[in-house]
Parts: structure tokens; C-alpha cells; sequence
């Protein structure tokens, strides 16, 4: 019996240094693969950072061209205006405010219909115009370059303030005063 014993004792004595070979290899393997999930998740890290800044800079470049169509909308408006102030018909309308000569609500009311007409598209301008800046679609600058504002304000005011009291419209043509006002009040 004594020498079956030996025998179980070193078969056991092989087990137990193969076992432990494998629990030593298996913690290897284990590292190793954990190590390997390491490398992999920090890739993914990475590639998702990366994405994360294409989007950042496709959305900077998208928020550049959406201003840049605004501009572009905007100037649009601008010279479309600009044209009309421009054609014959505004232009006749123009030179009869400025031939004109009204000083008061009255020598307004003694024009004749087509004189009339005129104030009214004048002030129909200028009232558009004020209120885009008001709206910041167009420019105070933009405004002043290209329009004559202070003289039509100083040739249309007996016509504005006298349509006001007559039909009491406090609001009438607000927009081109403040318009106006800005102009003037600016440095």
C-alpha cells in the first residue's frame, strides 16, 4: 500500500504544478485579453472623439454658409430696393416730394392726386427701410450709404406728422422717424 500511495502523491504532486501552470497561463491569457480590450476600446474612444470633431467642424462650416446665404439674401433685398428707388416711377415721385415744397399739413392737402401719390411712396420707402434696420436685416451703415434719408425725412415731416393728427395714427411712418433719428443720433 505504501508504494501506491508514492504513486497517488506524485500524480497529485503533477496535477497540482500543472494546475497551477494553467491558473498562471489562464492569468496570462487574461491579462493579455484584457489588455487587447484596452487597446480596442481606446480606438473606439478615439475614432468617436474624432467623429464627435468632424461633426463640430461640419457644423461650424454649415453655420458659416447659413450666414453667408443670409448676406447674400440680405444684399438681394438691398439692391432690389436700391433698383426700385432707382426706376422712373420712384424717381418722378422723388423729384415732385422735392419740387414741392410743403411746409405745412395744408400745402399737402392743396397737391394734387398724383402729387399726393408721391408722398405716400416715398414715406412707403423710406417706412421699409426702417423697418429692416428695425428687423436687422439691412444696415444703419447700408442705409446711409445708398439712401438720401435726412433730406426725405426733413421734406416728408409736415406730411407725416399732419397724416398722423388728421387720421390719428400715432404708429404712421414710425419706422422711417426712427430711422431718421438713428441716422441723425449717430456719432
Amino acid at each position: 500500500m505504501f508504494g501506491s500511495d508514492v504513486v497517488s502523491l506524485v500524480t497529485l504532486s503533477d496535477i497540482t504544478g500543472d494546475v497551477s501552470l494553467l491558473s498562471s497561463l489562464a492569468v496570462i491569457v487574461g491579462a493579455l485579453f484584457v489588455a487587447v480590450q484596452l487597446t480596442q476600446n481606446n480606438r473606439l474612444i478615439k475614432v468617436a472623439a474624432d467623429q464627435a470633431q468632424a461633426a463640430v467642424v461640419q457644423a461650424k462650416l454649415s453655420t458659416e454658409q447659413l450666414k453667408q446665404n443670409n448676406e447674400i439674401a440680405n444684399m438681394d433685398l438691398v439692391m432690389r430696393l436700391y433698383e426700385f428707388a432707382n426706376s422712373t416711377e420712384f424717381q418722378s415721385a422723388w423729384l415732385t416730394v422735392l419740387n414741392s415744397r410743403v411746409s405745412s399739413f395744408e400745402d399737402f392737402e392743396r397737391l394734387s392726386d398724383s402729387a399726393k401719390v408721391a408722398f405716400y411712396q416715398v414715406s412707403a420707402l423710406f417706412e421699409s427701410l426702417g423697418v429692416l434696420v428695425e428687423k436687422k436685416m439691412m444696415s444703419l451703415e447700408t442705409v446711409d450709404d445708398m439712401f438720401l434719408t435726412e433730406l426725405a425725412w426733413n421734406m416728408m415731416k409736415p406730411f407725416v406728422t399732419g397724416t398722423r393728427e388728421k387720421f390719428g395714427e400715432q404708429f404712421s411712418y414710425v419706422f422711417f422717424e426712427k430711422l431718421h433719428n438713428q441716422l441723425i443720433s449717430r456719432p
